[in-house]
Parts: C-alpha cells; sequence; structure tokens
C-alpha cells in the first residue's frame, strides 16, 4: 500500500515535469496545443489520484477538474479570448485545492519518506503553477502589467518568471510594472522562502520525532484517538470556501461555453443550486453573487452585476424546493415543478432589470421573440413569453443537472460512510 502511495505522488510529479519542459516546446503550434490539453488531462487524472485517501476529497476535485476540462477542450476547438480567461480561472482554482490537499499532508508527516518528499516537491511546483494562473489572470484584466523585455508575450513565459519568483532566482527579461503585480510578486517571494524553512524544519521535526516516540512505544496517534465522524451526505467536509468556488467555476465554465457554441442558454445557475444543495442557502448565494461580479469584471462588464439578483432568488428558491423535496429524482414532476417556478419567478426579475436598465435582450430570448412573430402581434407580450421559455428550459435543466450531481455524491458518500465507519 505505501508503494501505491508513493508511486501516485511520483506519477504527479512526472507529468508536472513533462508540462513544464514540453509546453514551451509546442506552445505555438496547433497540433501541440491538442498535445498540452491532452497532457494536461493527464495531470489532472493523476493529481485526483494523488489525493484519493477520501472519496470527499476525489468529489471535490472531479467537480472542480469538470469545468478547466470544458474550457481546455473548448478553447482547442472554438479559441477565444474569454474562453482562455475562464480556462486560467479554472486551472488557478483547481491547483489551490490539491495544493492545499498536498500541503496538509506534507506539513502533518510524522516521518520523513520518499513519499512525503515527492509531496513537497509537487506542492513547490504546484505553488509557482499557481502564482502563474494569477499573473495571467492580472495579465488579461490589466494589460502591461508584464513587460517582456525580450521576445513576444507567451503563456508559457509568466509561467517561466512566477518560477523565478519563487526561487528567488530571479527573471530578467519579464519584469512585473504593475501596483497589482508587485503586491502578488511580493506575496509569492514570501511564500518561497518561508515554504522552504517551515519545510526543511518539520522535516528534522518529524525525523526526531518519530525517533523519539520509537524509543518511548508511544507515539501521537495512540495519544489522541481517532473521534467518529459525523453524517457525510454531501461536500460540507469541504468547507463553504471550496463550495463556493466549485460553484463559481462550474457557472462560469458552462455560460462561456454555452455562448462560445452559441446555444440560446446560459446554464450559469446551476452551480449555484448543487451548493445550495451541499451547504445551504448563504453558501450558494455567496458562489452566485460572487460568479456575477467575476463577470462584470471580466467578460460581460458592469450590467452583470445586477444579474447577482437573479442568483439570490435561484438560490432562495432551490433551498425551498430543497426542503421541502420537491428536489429528488425520484419526483420527476415536482423536481420540472420547482424549475418551471424558479424559471417564472427569474423572468421577472429580468423583465425588471431589462426595463429599469434598458439593457438589451440576450441573444436566446431575442431568437425566440423572432420566432413568435407571425404568432403573437403584440411586442410586449411576445418578449414576455419568449423570455419566460428560456428561463424555463434554462432553470429547469439547471436545477435538474444540479440534483442528479448532488444524488449521484451523496449516495456515493454515504455507501462509503455505511462500509468504513471508522474512517
Amino acid at each position: 500500500m505505501k508503494t501505491a502511495y508513493t508511486n501516485r505522488d511520483f506519477f504527479t510529479l512526472s507529468w508536472l515535469l513533462i508540462i513544464i519542459i514540453v509546453f514551451p516546446i509546442f506552445e505555438t503550434s496547433a497540433l501541440g496545443n491538442i498535445l498540452l490539453v491532452v497532457l494536461f488531462s493527464m495531470l489532472l487524472l493523476s493529481a485526483l489520484y494523488s489525493v484519493s485517501d477520501h472519496p470527499r476529497q476525489v468529489a471535490i476535485g472531479i467537480l472542480l477538474a469538470l469545468p478547466l476540462l470544458l474550457m481546455a477542450w473548448t478553447n482547442v476547438f472554438l479559441p477565444s479570448r474569454d474562453i482562455l480567461i475562464a480556462e486560467v480561472m479554472a486551472t488557478a482554482v483547481f491547483l489551490t485545492y490539491i495544493l492545499l490537499v498536498i500541503l496538509k499532508r506534507v506539513f502533518s508527516a510524522d516521518k520523513v519518506t520518499m513519499t512525503e518528499i515527492c509531496r513537497a516537491v509537487n506542492a513547490y511546483i504546484m505553488i509557482a503553477l499557481a502564482f502563474g494562473m494569477v499573473y495571467l489572470l492580472i495579465h488579461f484584466i490589466i494589460p502591461g502589467s508584464f513587460r517582456f523585455e525580450y521576445g513576444e508575450w507567451t503563456l508559457s513565459g509568466i509561467i517561466y518568471y512566477s518560477f523565478g519568483v519563487l526561487t528567488m532566482g530571479g527573471v530578467g527579461d519579464i519584469v512585473a510594472t504593475g501596483p497589482l503585480a508587485h503586491s502578488v510578486v511580493t506575496i509569492e517571494m514570501i511564500i518561497g522562502v518561508m515554504y522552504m524553512a517551515v519545510f526543511i524544519g518539520l522535516l528534522v521535526n518529524a525525523h526526531y520525532s518519530t525517533r523519539y516516540f520509537s524509543r518511548n512505544s508511544g507515539s501521537i496517534a495512540s495519544q489522541d484517538p481517532p473521534t467518529q465522524p459525523g453524517p457525510l451526505p454531501y461536500l460540507r467536509s469541504g468547507g463553504p470556501v471550496t463550495l463556493v468556488a466549485i460553484g463559481v467555476m462550474m457557472n462560469l465554465a458552462t455560460s462561456i461555453t454555452m455562448v462560445a457554441f452559441k446555444f440560446p442558454l446560459f446554464l450559469d445557475t446551476w452551480g449555484t443550486s448543487l451548493v445550495v444543495m451541499t451547504g445551504g442557502f448563504a453558501t450558494g448565494a455567496c458562489a452566485g453573487i460572487i460568479y456575477n461580479l467575476i463577470m462584470a469584471g471580466t467578460f460581460w462588464g458592469a450590467p452583470a452585476v445586477l444579474w447577482a439578483a437573479s442568483s439570490i432568488l435561484v438560490a432562495a428558491l432551490t433551498y425551498f424546493f430543497w426542503k421541502r423535496g420537491w428536489v429528488d429524482l425520484k419526483k420527476p414532476a415536482l423536481l420540472c415543478a420547482a424549475g418551471i417556478v424558479t424559471g417564472l419567478a427569474n423572468t421577472i426579475v429580468v423583465m425588471v432589470n431589462t426595463t429599469i436598465f434598458s439593457l438589451a435582450p440576450a441573444d436566446g430570448p431575442r431568437a425566440i421573440a423572432q420566432f413568435l412573430e407571425g404568432i403573437i402581434a403584440n411586442p410586449v407580450i411576445r418578449e414576455i413569453v419568449s423570455e419566460c421559455l428560456i428561463e424555463i428550459a434554462d432553470k429547469t435543466i439547471s436545477l435538474v443537472l444540479a440534483a442528479v450531481v448532488a444524488f449521484l455524491l451523496s449516495d456515493f458518500l454515504r455507501k462509503y460512510h455505511a462500509e468504513k465507519p471508522e474512517d
């Protein structure tokens, strides 16, 4: 078993090193882009395998990996700046989660083995990659924050710069020029120094602690027996922050993909509904609000802030129907009814926003309105009907999708808890 644990961390390290070497070489090639996505997909699988100590960790990792894979493969076939930004965001969130799980294991190690060393190296590399993603976001949001003294701007160049900052080696051909970039660079420098100091100290402490406890026939585990965990119905063990990140990334990835493929629906509330089912109303509403704030600051402009009201409404209605047992795959009629009511209620919010703030209707309702021109003569009624049809379809599909994922996770984790109550 110990060999398996060592191998899975070594596999992750291998994929990290392969991507670091291959990425700069094939970055500008069309075929190389597909190759990189394939390699990155393998890295995701390997990273999920490396944190597979408990199904909860795997479940959370999968939910964070799905938006990333969706964005990465969409960007291969429909490359655009918006999809690339969404992909970078999803990558940063996924790497941060995997990084935190690995760091928790490294810093709680009670003895020094190759497994702990391999995990520590993985964490160090992921810190640089995660900060590289943050630098890319800063570059997209505030152009000119990084100046390339030699050559053209590249994604691999920013990753290269992040490794230079983390190792304190310095990168002379790339310069951070903006105040936000300076602040993040400073933080990465501090983390790089602190990581090495703390990690070496913990390794030394673990080494001498192991020798001491082996001589005194005692152990930390024996003095502090494990406690029985409570019920594990969903993903609450991930914490509110993790759940919010999952909801935001799910909403963002789905909406950007729908726009890229020119579908009439956004499906940008199913992540909010999923978080409500797993973490409660407040956590789901927070995920929806943060999603809209991100969209307002990046893709859709300031008007996207107005749709935070829609996210709060969806979170409230999802919580209401969830508590009353309507959101149940065994009750499809009630589940669809909940989606229809949510869509109708959200239509009111949409009509109020578009009327008061003179917002242009989305492409989906506009297309439906054109289809209804020969059926409904009154333009106002036609606009309301088209908006109702779009919102009902959007919110019903989103609620059903969230219910499917929530029930699958619930069933999976309950079975695991029933089989291994001692974990």
